[in-house]
């Protein structure tokens, strides 16, 4: 039987914009219930829509509209089958420490943009380190602070405890909430710079690679190497991976927005890159206070090797973590999944 496309959309449209209609205003409700009359109109409106969709997938004809309907129906399915959790759901620990094994889970689904944010960060190390090694006038440009620019000093001041009497417990408790909350902007930036198609993104990255790789050679070419690595290490080893997940789930976004697909499809995909901006910001917490609380104290209240150590157990940790954690629910998620695709 020949379809009259024509006739066939004057006659359902009135349909359609009452399902649209009333799908928006459900989904514009914060609890997004249904009373009884909604609900029935709602159903006798999606089985409506769902068999125009039938009849235009099979006469093969109009792709945008039988987009449109498919849209339509997906969001009508949702809408009669969503189940708001109760306020006991909401609160269940399980529901909040769900996110330890959520994050590195989606770290790794989407570990070739956490692979992009590697190499860019370790281009502009490889800049800043250049800079500072055959270009001396760079030192003053690309390390404008004193304890960066001479490192010597610094050393000095801190091994003959100098700078001691101002590690007391309020001021490291200030100072460690004012370098999460910057950490976490600055994180937060990379990732929302995604809307930029990913160049901003990508800026920042390079920036923090030539500042990193700057700082890098100007204290091993001043001989120390081991102080540095024992200031950076214990809070660097979460901080930087941090920025690095920041730069990946800026990139993930740039990708959402040059795929972009069904908006159901774009929901589900963004809540990826907010596992990810969650996961980052908690790693950030933990790098404020190691940085406020330990890596500040220096030799001889604190050995540089047991810095070192202590950086380097954590970097194992957070490299099991990342790695590991929830692999075998996924495996098993995957096997499941298989046999019945294959049907």
């Amino acid at each position: 039987m020949i379809l009259d496309l024509e006739r066939f959309q004057m006659q359902a449209r009135p349909r359609w914009s009452s399902l649209e209609s009333l799908l928006a205003a459900v989904e514009n409700r914060p609890d997004r219930r249904l009373n009884p009359v909604e609900a029935e109109q709602l159903q006798e409106l999606y089985a409506q829509a769902a068999a125009d969709l039938n009849r235009v997938t099979h006469g093969a004809l109009a792709p945008g509209l039988r987009q449109y309907l498919e849209r339509l129906v997906a969001r009508a399915y949702a809408e009669l089958h969503y189940a708001p959790p109760t306020r006991a759901e909401i609160w269940q620990p399980r529901r909040w420490l769900g996110i330890f094994t959520l994050f590195p889970e989606t770290f790794r689904r989407q570990s070739r943009y956490f692979a992009l944010a590697v190499l860019i960060t370790a281009l502009g190390c490889a800049l800043g380190g250049l800079a500072v090694r055959y270009d001396p006038a760079s030192v003053d440009v690309l390390l404008p602070a004193d304890y960066l620019r001479d490192p010597g000093q610094r050393v000095h001041e801190e091994e003959q405890g100098k700078h001691r009497g101002q590690h007391s417990a309020q001021t490291e408790a200030a100072f460690s909430a004012e370098l999460i909350r910057h950490n976490i902007e600055v994180a937060i930036l990379a990732a929302a710079l995604g809307v930029t198609f990913g160049i901003g993104t990508a800026l920042l990255l390079f920036e923090n690679g030539v500042l990193l790789g700057a700082v890098a050679v100007r204290y091993t070419q001043q001989g120390f190497g081991l102080f540095m690595s024992a200031w950076l290490l214990p809070h660097g080893v979460f901080e930087i991976p941090s920025i690095l997940i920041a730069g990946q789930a800026g990139f993930y976004l740039a990708r959402l927005l040059l795929r972009r697909r069904e908006d159901r499809d774009v929901r589900e995909s963004m809540r990826e890159w907010l596992v990810l901006i969650a996961g980052m910001a908690m790693m950030l917490v933990w790098a404020g206070m190691m940085e406020a609380f330990f890596s500040q104290h220096h030799a001889p209240v604190l050995p540089y090797g047991l810095k070192v150590a202590v950086g380097g157990a954590e970097l194992a940790l957070l490299t099991v973590y990342l790695l590991l954690i929830g692999r075998r629910k996924a495996d098993a998620r995957a096997q499941t999944r298989v046999p019945s695709e294959n049907k």
